[in-house]
This record gives C-alpha cells, sequence and structure tokens, in this order.
C-alpha cells in the first residue's frame, strides 16, 4: 500500500482571518511542502473543484459562504474531488459540531490548539486518506479482474452454447441429409426426364422444319407431317412436363425451408430481440427433426393462435428442439408426442411438449437442468441440452418445469412473457 507522505500530501487551509492562515501555515510548512491557502468558502469551493486535495482544514464562522455551506456543497461532489475534512474553529457548541459531522466532517479540533495535537490530527486523516484511496484502487482493480473472469465466463457460455447445437446437428445431420436427399433425388430424375422430353420436341421440329422445306412446292400446299418420323404425343409431353415442374419446384421449395431452419438453428447468436410467432418456431423446429420424427413418434400438435412474443428467435428455436429431441430420445420403440401452445393471461404464453416415453426417476428430477447432467449412455449425450434450455428460458423472464412419471412419459412447460422486460438481457 503507497501511503501518503508527508511530501505528497496536498492541504488546503481555508480562514477568513489572515491570522490564522499565517499561524496554521507555520505549523503545517515545516512538515508539508504541498498547501494553498483560501481566505472565503468561495475560494475554497473553486480551489476544490479545480484541484484534487488529499486534506482540507476548513473554519466554520466566515462571511457569504460559510464553512456549513461549504460542507454541503463539498458533500455533492463526485467521490474523487473529495477531499477529508478536519474543522479548525473557535465555536465549541455542540450544536455546531454535531452538524459538521452530519455534513460530512471527518475531524474538529476546536480553539486554541497546540502544535502537536494539529499535527496529530493531520496526520492521522492523511493516514485515513491513504487507507481509503488504498482501498479504492484495490476495489478497481478486483472489479477489473471480475469483469475480466464474467467476460471469460460469458465467452465459455456462448462456446457451450454453439457446442450444444452443434452436438445437437450432429445427432440429427442424418436424418436432415435425408430430408434434403428426398426432394433433391426426384427434382434431379424429374430434370433427367425433362431432358429427354425436350430432345425429342427437339428432334421432331427439325424434322419437321425439313419436311416443310421438301414439300413446299407441293400444289396442294398439305405438309405431310407423318413424314417427319416417329410424332412423339406433344400434349402428353406438355402436360407431364408441367406435373413434372411443380413437383420439382415443390421438392426445392422443401430443400430452400429445410435450410433455412437450419440457418435459424445454428447461425452464431445475434442476440436480436425481434416479435416472433412461436408456433412457427415450433412447426421450423419440427422440420429440423422430421425424419427422426416419422421413425420413432407421431405428432399431435395443439396450437391456439398466439399474439407474438418479443424473443431472441433463434434461442426459443434452439430449445424447442432441444426439447423435441429430449422427448424423442425417450421413446424407446414409438409412441406419441403432443405439443401444445397457448396463452395463459394477457402477459404469458405456454409451451408443453409431452411424450409417451420412459419417463424420468424421481432421484434424477433435481438435476434434469444441471449442467452435464445426463442418464444417457457414455457418448451419447452433452448433458448441456436442458442446462442450455433453461437458460435461455431463464434469460427470456420465463420459467421452464418439468413432470414425470416412470413408464408413462414427462412433460416439458415452458412460460414467455409476451413482452421483453426492461431489464432483461440475452443468455450468453
Amino acid at each position: 500500500m503507497n501511503l501518503l507522505s508527508s511530501a505528497t500530501a496536498k492541504i488546503l487551509i481555508t480562514d477568513d482571518n489572515p491570522v490564522n492562515l499565517t499561524l496554521l501555515n507555520k505549523i503545517l510548512s515545516s512538515e508539508y511542502p504541498y498547501l494553498e491557502h483560501a481566505q472565503d468558502g468561495d475560494q475554497c469551493l473553486n480551489a476544490v473543484k479545480a484541484e484534487h486535495f488529499d486534506l482540507l482544514l476548513l473554519d466554520m464562522n466566515m462571511p457569504n459562504v460559510s464553512g456549513m455551506d461549504v460542507l454541503r456543497e463539498i458533500h455533492k461532489l463526485p467521490g474523487n474531488y473529495k477531499p477529508r475534512v478536519l474543522v479548525v474553529s473557535a465555536d465549541h457548541s455542540p450544536e455546531t459540531v454535531a452538524d459538521a459531522f452530519r455534513l460530512g466532517a471527518d475531524d474538529y479540533l476546536k480553539t486554541p490548539y497546540s502544535k502537536e495535537e494539529l499535527l496529530a490530527r493531520v496526520n492521522t486523516q492523511l493516514a485515513l486518506r491513504s487507507r481509503s484511496q488504498y482501498l479504492e484502487e484495490l476495489v478497481a482493480r478486483r472489479t477489473q479482474e471480475l469483469t475480466q473472469a464474467n467476460q471469460r465466463l460469458r465467452d465459455t457460455h456462448s462456446q457451450l452454447m454453439q457446442a450444444e447445437k452443434m452436438a445437437s446437428l450432429g445427432q440429427l445431420a442424418a436424418g436432415v441429409a435425408h430430408e434434403i436427399n428426398n426432394p433433391v433425388a426426384y427434382v434431379y430424375s424429374n430434370l433427367q426426364t425433362l431432358q429427354i422430353y425436350c430432345s425429342d420436341i427437339g428432334s421432331f421440329v427439325e424434322k419437321y422444319k425439313q419436311t416443310v422445306a421438301l414439300d413446299a412446292n407441293d400444289i396442294n400446299g398439305n405438309v405431310n407431317i407423318d413424314g417427319a418420323g416417329n410424332k412423339p404425343d406433344i400434349q402428353f409431353l406438355l402436360s407431364d412436363a408441367a406435373d413434372l415442374l411443380n413437383e420439382s419446384l415443390d421438392g426445392l421449395k422443401k430443400v430452400k425451408q429445410i435450410a433455412e431452419d437450419l440457418k435459424t438453428f445454428s447461425h452464431p447468436e445475434k442476440k436480436v430481440w425481434q416479435e416472433t410467432d412461436i408456433n412457427e418456431c415450433i412447426e421450423s423446429a419440427l422440420n429440423i427433426v422430421a425424419n427422426q420424427i416419422k421413425q420413432k413418434a407421431r405428432i399431435n400438435k395443439k396450437f391456439q393462435e398466439l399474439p407474438k412474443v418479443e424473443c431472441i428467435a433463434p434461442q426459443i428455436n434452439q430449445v424447442i428442439v432441444n426439447l423435441l429431441v429430449n422427448a424423442l430420445h425417450a421413446i424407446e420403440d414409438f409412441g406419441e408426442i403432443e405439443i401444445v401452445t397457448k396463452k395463459i393471461d394477457s402477459d404469458t404464453i405456454c409451451i408443453s411438449i409431452t411424450d409417451s416415453g420412459v419417463g424420468i426417476e424421481e432421484k434424477h428430477m433435481a438435476k434434469i437442468f444441471d449442467p452435464f447432467f445426463t442418464t444417457k449412455d457414455v457418448g451419447k449425450g452433452t448433458g448441456l441440452g436442458l442446462s442450455v434450455s433453461y437458460g435461455i428460458v431463464h434469460s427470456h423472464n420465463g420459467n421452464i418445469s418439468v413432470s414425470s412419471e416412470v413408464g408413462k412419459g414427462t412433460t416439458f412447460t415452458v412460460t414467455l412473457p409476451i413482452l421483453k422486460s426492461a431489464n432483461t438481457e440475452p443468455f450468453v
């Protein structure tokens, strides 16, 4: 700790009596070279506002701006501009002394005083000033360290959340690839067929042109179309081509939708709050896990019309995907998943996802949202899905709860406020 020394301490002496100023200056100057003087309250306040002093020696009885007025104004200054205040006054009344301490004086020295007592009081106040500065520096240093540690923690949370997303996508990758591969396969097949159709029509048109040229001198003006060779069924080709194109467009729309859903789910968080249709979020999540759902469960949707919710849509989408994947993992053979959305009141909406799976044992219920807790075999789960979901929901000032019965299934219920609260911060 760097204590203030007599060589560095800055002291301001304020007194309207020149004799008192001279006396105080004479006593203190032998030990403290940095002394300044103010002859009234105005000069004192101007000096304190312009420069940082460690100690102010203040008289009480001054015209215009009294010592009490100075104390009131100093009390309003920022902390780093406030010197410690030693009142030096001939006013010994208990009321004056009490008022001075109430307004922020640190010590009160009554005149007459001895040189030794003055120096002792000054030394004590400067020592307290030094300790106060040290504690402030210590708090500032610790605050900076905590801020840096908190930022590292936020960065780690963000990385864990993104890692959980990628882990979920990794588990779903084969199913997503299958969902994309099906429409791409029939679009490819359709394009091959269209290519053959176009070739047949092109050949027919070319031979038609040749036939027209050969029969140009026919006196009857008739063109022998049959002479052009095998004539394709133009009506069929046009009708079937239209069907092939419509089917291909539908397939490409499905691929585009899956790509958009994946982008919404896996894109690094922008943490942008926006009005979101929660039912559309659920549909998007269902598209991502569509292939796994077909193999494991029948979906029963009971959606109410909901007001748009102010939220970070990718984060809420991630919560729904996590809960759907969790429900699918709980079903051993083939079962049902019921998804219900409803408006609870004018401020809140609710999402519940119920599976007909194996359920959760009572001993695990208290740990279900703990980071890295999982009942799955090693290598089959990160144990972060429900923990991340819990963090996201609570960062939205919502709530997530679970109820379960072994052998019958589990219900996860998420409630979200419709409007964002002023103090809401995104999950990192």
